[in-house]
């Protein structure tokens, strides 16, 4: 049998085994294929931010609470509802655990209780909802800013995302705060017993921790986040509008700082309700203030790299300014040395002209910023700094 009577014959077998569809199964096959491709993407563009390619979905663990529930991750009204509606839940169990044991008029004229769900918990929701939403399109607004081809922006993304939304961060400061927070509950389960109401109380005081140290995570996330961006190669030229080019990043470390404000004031409130009488300085002055020297600190701080990393690039471009200028002056005594009439050759005017092209590039770099904050940034950041001590001071005006 000849070589092309064995192929002919091969296909013909190869048919048998895989017969053809027919007409219909590809008249019924093309529009879901069709449809199949569009499917993927669109998403492939939700999923890639129009970058490009794909970026990881991670999340912060508060969020994954909620990405069961059918709701657009876009409708912030139905978001926040759901919050308060999980709090809510919380508080009706609290209401039923305080009843079983007969204390309802306790749990229910507990300042407390509705200043940490309502207040602090909330607040704290809010801010990571916030910051899952917000830290994603910082970082890919930023892209352009940044010396990075697509796969080296991919790799800085994804290991940003895995150290932002890992729980073990939230878990260890959980484990410092700990002793803090259960003295009281142990205190409580060693007079009272294992009661339902003081286990619940347990309960919601583990997970208030949890929730505080996510809250201290969330914040050490926005210096983490412009930590590493002025870490890598940047894409920016010194100019006078460097303040322009990071203002996003600054309004995000704003938003954030006033959550972050609010939670510490609302903390403050119980602390006031349970005191006798304070006077001016203990209200301004007090262990609250710490947490206000670590927001403003912790918000300023990454933002001071960044301006070390401008400061360098701009101390370099005038090192280099200076030292071409240094090469042009000695090729001009160079050629007025050995030629001193021909100051009008084409040479010596290529040279003058770009001696003066250097003089005024020296000037525009001179002048260019270093920050990438203003006084303008400053005064809010102080402003948002002062909301505790002017919460302090109203709510002890309202309780008096």
């Amino acid at each position: 049998m000849s070589t092309f009577q064995r192929s002919e014959h091969s296909e013909r077998d190869a048919e048998d085994a895989f017969p053809r569809p027919h007409f219909w199964e590809c008249a019924c096959a093309k529009p879901l294929l069709k449809i199949g491709a569009q499917v993927i993407k669109q998403s492939a563009r939700k999923n890639d931010g129009g970058l490009g390619f794909r970026l990881p979905k991670d999340m912060l663990w508060t969020e994954r609470l909620f990405s069961f529930l059918p709701i657009k991750e876009g409708a912030v009204g139905q978001q926040m509802v759901a919050r308060f509606g999980f709090l809510l839940v919380l508080w009706l169990s609290g209401l039923l655990a305080h009843a079983v044991d007969g204390v309802v008029l306790t749990f229910t004229s507990n300042l407390n209780v509705y200043l940490s769900l309502f207040g602090t918990f909330f607040i704290i929701f809010f801010g990571s909802y916030f910051v899952q939403r917000t830290q994603r399109d910082v970082v890919q607004n930023f892209r352009s800013m940044l010396k990075l081809d697509d796969l080296q922006f991919t790799e800085f993304f994804q290991r940003l995302m895995r150290i932002s939304y890992s729980i073990w961060p939230c878990f260890f400061i959980a484990i410092a705060f700990i002793p803090f927070y259960l003295f009281n509950e142990i205190q409580g389960i060693l007079q009272a017993g294992l009661q339902l109401h003081v286990l619940w109380n347990l309960a919601i005081t583990l997970f208030a921790t949890l929730l505080t140290s996510t809250a201290v995570w969330m914040l050490a996330l926005i210096w983490l986040t412009i930590f590493l961006i002025s870490r890598q190669p940047l894409n920016v030229e010194l100019s006078l509008e460097t303040v322009a080019r990071f203002r996003e990043l600054s309004m995000f470390a704003l938003t954030f700082s006033l959550f972050y404000f609010l939670g510490v004031s609302i903390g403050s409130i119980p602390f006031l309700a349970s005191a006798s009488t304070l006077s001016f300085l203990d209200i301004v002055i007090s262990p609250y203030l710490t947490f206000i020297v670590i927001g403003i600190v912790g918000v300023l701080f990454p933002f001071y790299n960044i301006h070390l990393t401008l400061l360098g690039m701009k101390r370099r471009a005038l090192s280099k300014i200076s030292e071409e200028s240094q090469q042009l002056l000695t090729r001009l005594d160079t050629v007025f040395a050995e030629h001193p009439l021909a100051k009008k050759s084409d040479q010596t005017i290529a040279l003058m002209a770009r001696l003066f092209s250097l003089q005024v590039k020296e000037k525009q770099v001179a002048a260019a910023q270093e920050w990438p904050v203003d006084v303008n940034f400053l005064s809010k950041l102080l402003v948002l700094g002062l909301i505790p001590i002017m919460s302090r001071l109203i709510a002890m005006m309202i309780l008096s």
